[in-house]
């Protein structure tokens, strides 16, 4: 048996977040090869089953590289997940032109991009997961942000059909995550709202969504595919 080839190779984009790093911890073990992102600080040093790699999205050159890293690690990629997003909370007339660019090129264009690229290294066993939001189901005082992440979704359904055979791709589309760097961006009120939708009175653990995130990449998941999962509580049901 060739233990190298029995090594999955798993990539992370955008794992830089607080979220990223629970994820990430999630998915290590013997049996695991991490690679991680970062776009402009460098995490602290990298373990010797996770290497954290620079990667700009908004770049072309970037994405290029970043793959062919990929490609000098590891000939395949068995699970990748994109976290990656930014949020600017403006309404529509608060936009300069340049800020459209950059939220539709982090949050849709440079991971669309990106999975170009990276499918020749994709397999019958590869899963892939897309970071969606609440507010591409239901809409935001954000339209750029909230249609940025509704992208991904037409993006998920339609390669659902163009994957490798046994391949899958599916998206989340979480609800405000407790102690995530948009939650503590907020304003105390506006914390409390959004913990008031919530059916339950709770928001979304972080150790939660990466339990959820490393389970839906097992195969008892296997017929799940151009799917969206919604994890918002119940304060918006479709």
């Amino acid at each position: 048996m060739n233990a190298e080839r029995d090594i999955e190779t798993v990539v992370i984009i955008g794992a830089s977040s607080s979220i990223g790093r629970e994820i990430s911890s999630r998915f290590q073990s013997p049996m695991t090869r991490v690679l991680t992102t970062y776009s402009s600080r460098k995490p602290a040093a990298s373990t010797e089953q996770t290497n954290a790699l620079h990667l700009d999205l908004r770049d072309n050159a970037s994405i290029d590289g970043f793959v062919q890293e990929i490609k000098n690690i590891s000939p395949r990629v068995d699970v990748a997940i994109f976290l990656s997003g930014i949020l600017p909370g403006k309404s529509l007339g608060g936009y300069e032109f340049s800020e459209i660019d950059e939220v539709m090129s982090v949050n849709f264009n440079g991971q669309a991009k990106l999975l170009a690229k990276m499918f020749p290294l994709l397999t019958e066993r590869s899963r892939l997961l897309m970071f969606s939001s609440i507010s591409a189901q239901r809409g935001s005082f954000d339209p750029i942000y909230a249609a940025s992440k509704g992208a991904l979704l037409s993006f998920v359904k339609s390669l659902s059909t163009q994957l490798p055979p046994g391949a899958r791709i599916n998206a989340i589309a979480p609800g405000l995550i407790q102690d995530s760097a948009m939650f503590e961006d907020m304003k105390a009120e506006r914390r409390e709202y959004h913990r008031q939708q919530v059916p339950s009175g709770q928001l979304l653990r972080q150790q939660d969504l990466a339990n959820v995130v490393f389970d839906i990449c097992q195969d008892h998941w296997a017929h799940l595919n151009g799917a969206c999962i919604d994890l918002n509580g119940g304060q918006y049901v479709r």
